[in-house]
């Protein structure tokens, strides 16, 4: 990004697949019945993730990831975010936010589809709207998608890797102004 601003960058249509952070395939059926009982778990753990972010129920949320689960994004093709290793890792970035957040954030989900699912492996494509609201006025602070990769553990699907794709950044002001403290929490390195 040296040189450039985030109006340079305005994102093009399709900036997802052409920065080959995700790939849209063709639909697939589930394989069974039992597949297709799993592909309604495996949605339901990403709106888990989003409601537990945003009711601030840490332990919900930590319980949303794999172990060994991997935390990345990326703001259009350009500025990559993060990103966090294991689950505990993630569980603190993610809480650090919520002292800094005064207002009600609601993450919501969709078009949701599967896009690959074998017995205990899953990929799934969401688009994301997150909104907040002070109590007096509301606003978008987000948009964009998840391409999120899930593992089934003990009966329970869990979120290997959740990759966030941002349409915007999601950080206050000017990057190019931003403190080397602000970088950390954003997940920015110092020469994006």
């Amino acid at each position: 990004m040296t040189g450039q601003t985030i109006e340079d960058l305005i994102p093009l249509p399709a900036w997802g697949h052409s920065a080959n952070i995700l790939h849209l395939g063709p639909a697939i059926r589930p394989a069974s019945a039992l597949a297709a009982i799993d592909r309604m778990l495996i949605c339901e753990r990403i709106a888990r993730y989003c409601w537990a972010y945003d009711e601030r129920r840490l332990e919900l949320l930590a319980d949303c990831f794999t172990e060994d689960a991997i935390w990345d994004g990326n703001v259009i093709g350009q500025i990559p975010v993060g990103p966090w290793v294991g689950r505990d890792t993630i569980k603190a970035w993610l809480s650090d936010f919520w002292v800094h957040q005064k207002d009600q954030r609601r993450h919501m989900l969709l078009n949701t589809i599967v896009e690959e699912q074998t017995d205990d492996t899953a990929v799934t494509l969401s688009y994301l709207l997150l909104m907040s609201s002070t109590g007096e006025a509301m606003s978008m602070e987000a948009m964009g998608f998840y391409r999120t990769e899930y593992q089934q553990q003990a009966g329970h699907w869990r979120i290997s890797r959740l990759t966030a794709g941002f349409d915007k950044p999601f950080w206050p002001g000017d990057i190019k102004k931003m403190s080397a403290r602000g970088r950390s929490r954003h997940g920015v390195a110092e020469d994006a």
